[in-house]
């Protein structure tokens, strides 16, 4: 069963190793990541799904990792000797395949049960970094890396859906961390240039998900998304297809932007209230 999503930046300058000194200036994100970190671990989860938009995204479908054992490193940032790992189970991947492709939202799978994508078998700084800290925490689980796809958002939410059906099938306390920042445009100088919208779509993003306003996330305004030059999105619409026709609490843990890019931490727990799983009805 589904026990909480979290959504979780993933800004190297996070992990102490890589940031150092300057972590001090991201400091409402560390704390943030430390305490999602306790949710997901007082959840109590025997499996973990990471959605990330630094995998093998495609326009098919979101992909999926099917080899047996993932890893990752933070090399590019000049610590290849900080590595993270995550086992694929295969019995949630196989229930996916099954309810995604109902939906006519099947993912595309990498690796030596699918395609051999270059990366197969490799986790993105959109996993690891998270990863990083849920490890830190004693939280080190089995579970499936999912990398968004550029379908429409509308075919997003419907995946995220069957993937819900597929955990609710498989028996066992999930948690997700759906990986994503905001607008890299906040400030001048921001990694992506600067536009004045970047903080407007940021507050707009908060408080849809703060106050479940899920319609009007998918149907947000193209060009506000464009120019705010986000990397979240999709990833945060899949979590919130898990989410679909179920009342369930949001708590925003943090926000902040120091650097240009906005990072926002938040917890959602479904409250099994009315929720319609796979041919049953749960109050």
């Amino acid at each position: 069963m589904l026990s909480i999503i979290g959504i979780a930046p993933h800004p190297p300058i996070i992990i102490p190793e890589i940031g150092g000194p300057r972590i001090a200036e991201v400091e409402k994100t560390v704390r943030g990541l430390e305490k999602l970190s306790g949710y997901i671990k007082d959840a109590e989860p025997e499996l973990i799904i990471v959605i990330t938009p630094h995998g093998q995204v495609t326009h098919e479908g979101p992909s999926i990792q099917a080899v047996q054992r993932m890893t990752g490193n933070f090399g590019q940032f000049g610590h290849s000797d900080l590595e993270i790992s995550m086992q694929t189970d295969p019995g949630l991947l196989d229930l996916v395949v099954e309810e995604a492709s109902k939906q006519k939202v099947p993912p595309v799978i990498l690796g030596n049960r699918g395609n051999q994508f270059f990366g197969a078998g490799n986790l993105d700084h959109g996993a690891t970094v998270p990863l990083y800290y849920l490890q830190q925490e004693g939280v080190d689980l089995p579970g499936l890396h999912i990398a968004f796809s550029y379908q429409p958002y509308e075919q997003l939410y419907s995946f995220g859906s069957a993937l819900r059906r597929a955990v609710e099938r498989r028996g066992l306390k999930t948690a997700v961390i759906a990986s994503g920042d905001l607008s890299h445009r906040l400030i001048p100088g921001a990694p992506a240039g600067y536009n004045p919208r970047g903080r407007e779509f940021d507050q707009l993003l908060v408080d849809l998900i703060r106050e479940k306003r899920v319609d009007e996330l998918l149907n947000i305004d193209g060009q506000l998304v464009e120019d705010a030059g986000e990397c979240g999105l999709r990833s945060f619409i899949i979590a919130l297809g898990m989410l679909e026709g179920e009342e369930f609490n949001t708590e925003i843990i943090s926000y902040e932007g120091p650097f240009g890019v906005g990072y926002l931490v938040a917890a959602l727990r479904p409250l099994y209230k009315h929720f319609i799983g796979y041919g049953f009805l749960i109050h």
